[in-house]
């Protein structure tokens, strides 16, 4: 086999031996046209390179293992189900036919300015394949036309690196990692490109499990067909980063980012980073769980046009969550859906810009259950075509007061910010405020209630009338002084009529003599009794009322006054008790 080898061949050989980097470029170019033009001196055939892997050419290969430059490597380097100890470092070498290494147990392999590429079929198949450690790194281009670039799925790798990668696929992942298995970090960072046209995702991370971090920072990452990042049920040991540049751009209802159901051990960390979807949303985390927190820093833009929202993370479950500069925008429907998620520890939505349009809230924070505070401070919160429709927060729960915004304006937004009357935002800001010892904020809160309920929830004509009229002589029940007040009025009326009409209508009357007009004292008193219905005073007896025009109408006057001390008499007894307090 030895005498089959050509010259720059058995080089190889002999250099694996040493342990010695066989550089083949030298100081010439090394780009793709120079690839391309390198001749039969610079061309290793692929058979070499596997039968150096499995000791058959190289018996005794130095631990550094097999370390390539400058080389063109023809046919398809095959390690298939091959099994060796000895490492495989290409740099800026050219494989015409691509990789397959699928079911190999490999000590590493290392491409480095490597470009691979392949008509049909996956340029780098490795699915199912064992190694310490997998580089596709450093200006390495993967560029097919079949349905993968690179095939990593149910992979077993110690760590994975494609950092400063540009993979291309035209039919669809650019970077499969579907069930694989990584030990330690994946980088896909400082550089990383990656182009698909799928509707599985150009990066496909589904099912995978990362015990370290996954780190996207300054990623690029684009496909017309599907999600930029399909993430689906993805574990991870320690954080996710999509900062520092990371862009992804996506197509179709699965988000430009699709992270539903994955598990985060520590954080997902996203700043300085922009992810877009023309036809669904941007971010996608339905049912997540982030133990430690989530993070969404400055010059995080989410924009995506969907019914269901740009970003969309109900139902996770999240150690805490803090967004501070974020801007998140949908034409068409909510910016923000965060429903029914639970946090463990406190939310700070602060310096935020949200615009939304379609017929929900720009922001959805029904049912959302928080343990501890709730801070929030939008700069913007917008609805394209309704001002009505800024947020919804149903059985929002926190602990204590909104922190970053007054109650007073917390409030307002409760009554001139959402789309239908809810109760139960009232009565938790209300028991909030009773909490910290402000009866009086929590009584306001509490008739501002009643009004919003009667302006946009009371729809019988009969019940806004009691509705109003308890609030004007009860505040709605929590001011029952209101009924005093009243009885007070009728008691001063009563008073003021019997001394403007008891010149006439009144005369006292004795045994054997003529009637005479009634001292005023007496008819002060007689107005007392007048407008109070449990009063009863000696002046009733000494004056009666005449026959005269002022002595009926104070006599009719008398019989409404005491209806409306009886009437104010009990309103105060049903607002003392709690009888009409109903919200």
């Amino acid at each position: 086999m030895t005498d089959a080898l050509r010259p720059v061949e058995q080089a190889l050989v002999e250099h694996v031996e040493r342990g010695e980097l066989l550089d083949l470029a030298g100081d010439s170019p090394v780009d793709e046209e120079a690839m391309r033009g390198w001749d039969e001196s610079r061309t290793i055939r692929a058979w070499v390179v596997r039968d150096i892997m499995r000791g058959r050419l190289a018996p005794e290969p130095d631990p550094r293992g097999l370390l390539l430059r400058g080389a063109r490597i023809t046919g398809r380097l095959h390690l298939g189900n091959v099994i060796s100890s000895v490492w495989l470092e290409l740099y800026q070498c050219f494989l015409d036919e691509g990789l397959n290494a699928r079911d190999a147990r490999l000590a590493g392999i290392a491409l480095s300015g490597c470009r691979l590429e392949r008509s049909t079929g996956d340029v780098l198949s490795a699915c199912r394949m064992t190694a310490d450690l997998l580089w596709i790194n450093e200006g390495t281009s993967v560029e097919g036309q079949g349905p993968t670039a690179v095939d990593l799925s149910g992979t077993h790798l110690g760590e994975l690196d494609c950092s400063n990668a540009v993979l291309q696929s035209a039919d669809g992942p650019a970077l499969d990692l579907h069930s694989a298995r990584i030990e330690l970090d994946v980088w896909l960072s400082r550089g990383f490109k990656a182009t698909a046209s799928g509707e599985v995702g150009t990066v496909r991370l589904m099912a995978a499990e990362i015990g370290g971090s996954l780190n996207c920072g300054g990623a690029r990452i684009r496909n017309d067909k599907g999600p930029a990042i399909n993430a689906d049920s993805l574990q991870v040991g320690r954080d996710v980063f999509l900062r520092d540049g990371f862009e992804a751009i996506g197509a179709g209802p699965e988000g430009a980012v699709n992270m539903s159901v994955a598990r985060v051990a520590e954080t997902i960390s996203v700043d300085d980073a922009t992810m877009r979807n023309e036809t669904g949303p941007a971010f996608v985390a339905k049912g997540a769980t982030v133990r430690l927190r989530m993070y969404w820093g400055p010059g995080f833009t989410a924009e995506g046009r969907s019914g269901d929202g740009a970003v969309l993370i109900p139902g996770a479950h999240l150690g805490g969550w803090e967004c501070d500069g974020t801007t998140m925008r949908n034409e068409i429907g909510p910016a923000l859906v965060a429903g029914t998620m639970r946090v463990d520890s406190d939310v700070a939505l602060g310096a935020f810009t949200a615009v939304g349009g379609g017929n929900e809230s720009v922001i959805d924070l029904n049912d959302i259950t928080i343990s501890g505070a709730f801070s929030f401070q939008p700069t913007r919160l917008t609805h394209l075509t309704n001002p009505q429709a800024r947020i919804s927060l149903d059985e929002l729960t926190y602990r204590g007061l909104p922190v970053g915004i007054g109650w007073v304006e917390w409030l307002e937004l409760l009554r001139e910010g959402t789309l239908g009357y809810a109760a139960q935002p009232y009565q938790h800001l209300a028991a909030a405020q009773r909490a910290a010892g402000h009866d009086r904020e929590a009584r306001r809160i509490l008739m501002d209630q009643r009004r919003d309920q009667i302006r946009r929830a009371l729809n019988g004509r009969a019940e806004r009338a009691w509705a109003r009229f308890t609030g004007l002589v009860l505040g709605y029940g929590y001011q029952p002084w209101r009924a005093l007040l009243g009885l007070f009025v009728v008691l001063v009326a009563g008073g003021v009529l019997a001394v403007v009409l008891g010149g006439t209508g009144l005369a006292q009357v004795r045994a054997g003599a003529a009637p005479t007009a009634c001292p005023v004292i007496d008819r002060i008193a007689v107005g007392l009794e007048l407008g109070t219905p449990l009063i009863s005073t000696p002046a009733r007896l000494r004056c009666e009322a005449t026959n005269t025009g002022a002595g009926q109408a104070l006599t009719i006057t008398g019989w409404v006054l005491r209806l409306m001390a009886w009437a104010f008499a009990t309103l105060f007894i049903a607002g003392f008790t709690g009888a009409v307090r109903k919200t």
